[in-house]
């Protein structure tokens, strides 16, 4: 017969039959509710969630490092809103891969401020062994600029180096006053000669600006291992390079926001030198390209901004895939920068996890 529960079809209106009748309709209501409860939760996972949740989630055996930064407007002013992966503020645990050799570029701009050298300028490099100086190669100041953004040059990037010079890029730019507390520049990139920079070697650089007019620098490394005072721990933590995702997000925020950033935080460089970083020009590249690993675009991050700008600098060797770059989207109104980091060799984990803050980002 009729199970007393098959609704209107059952007249009583006994209190057993309205308890069993409310019963079935919670029962009918509980993959629904379960459905909601699920839903909520995947969407705090993905859009409202910490970002310890979120990285959390993705790729768990591997090691992950990320610092976010979230531009607003507010009353005219551009404020900024810092959000690290646990402890990704100062952890230095990592290899930086060709993420550095944005600092290279900086420092050696500011350098040649200094000597009031201009950016159109030819370095002509020498190095002194069994006593006697060495012509090395020639290279002009926006070549290597763009080749260090273009390919991600690891010959220009040594040679950047060689011309600030060990020393000065850890005790004039590498400092807390630049935002960088905890990192360290102390090897190049390649083994051969003429670029090769032997840091036992004495250096001369002559300066050569496009009417002739040289000056000469020399510089000897003082032996200091800036690495070890400031942590480093991966390859040597004596002649290892070193920094974190939210010194390498500071470095992006002061190039980006050079105009709206007070003074005291600006690096010394003029306008012209900003948009040589920024977009190169002329035929030659700058931070905003899609190409030399562009692991962040290359996500879920392009399809929820597709029409972004994209500027940035990646990196990879073996068992480390890192993309520090800056997001602007006007049809949005959004602005931000990550700075991610992963222990492996492959650009996945990286894609996951920008797509993952963009998608938190945009719901911010």
């Amino acid at each position: 017969g009729r199970k007393p529960w098959a609704g209107s079809r059952f007249q009583s209106r006994s209190k057993t039959t309205r308890e069993m009748n409310q019963i079935a309709i919670l029962c009918r209501k509980i993959p629904a509710l379960y459905a909601c409860i699920f839903a909520l939760g995947f969407q705090d996972r993905m859009c409202g969630g910490s970002l310890d949740s979120i990285i959390d989630s993705i790729d768990p055996n591997i090691s992950k490092w990320a610092s976010l930064v979230i531009a607003h407007d507010n009353e005219g002013q551009t404020e900024f809103d810092w959000h690290y992966y646990r402890d990704s503020r100062e952890t230095v645990d990592f290899w930086p891969a060709s993420t550095i050799k944005i600092y290279t570029v900086v420092a050696a701009l500011e350098y040649l401020n200094e000597l009031k050298r201009p950016l159109d300028s030819t370095l002509v490099f020498e190095r002194q062994t069994d006593d006697r100086w060495h012509l090395d190669t020639a290279r002009t100041m926006r070549e290597m600029i763009s080749e260090v953004f273009r390919r991600s040059s690891n010959e220009d990037y040594s040679l950047l180096l060689r011309f600030v010079g060990i020393d000065r890029i850890n005790t004039q730019f590498l400092i807390p006053e630049k935002g960088f507390p905890h990192s360290a520049l102390m090897r190049d990139y390649v083994t051969h000669r003429p670029i090769v920079y032997e840091n036992t070697e004495p250096q001369r650089i002559h300066i050569v600006t496009s009417h002739q007019e040289s000056m000469t620098i020399t510089h000897t490394w003082s032996g200091i291992s800036f690495a070890e005072q400031r942590g480093a721990t991966i390859l040597s933590s004596k002649t290892g390079n070193c920094t974190s995702t939210a010194e390498l997000a500071e470095c992006m925020r002061r190039i980006m926001f050079h105009e709206s950033i007070p003074e005291a935080e600006r690096y010394q460089l003029t306008n012209a030198q900003v948009d040589a970083i920024r977009y190169g020009g002329g035929g030659l590249y700058g931070l905003e390209n899609k190409e030399a690993g562009p692991y962040a675009w290359e996500s879920d991050l392009k399809k929820i901004f597709p029409k972004a700008r994209y500027f940035h600098k990646a990196g990879m060797i073996s068992n480390y895939t890192l993309d520090v770059a800056y997001i602007v989207d006007e049809n949005s109104n959004t602005r931000f920068i990550l700075s991610l980091a992963a222990n492996t060799g492959k650009g996945d984990t990286i894609r996951k996890m920008a797509g993952a803050l963009a998608r938190w980002v945009q719901s911010q």
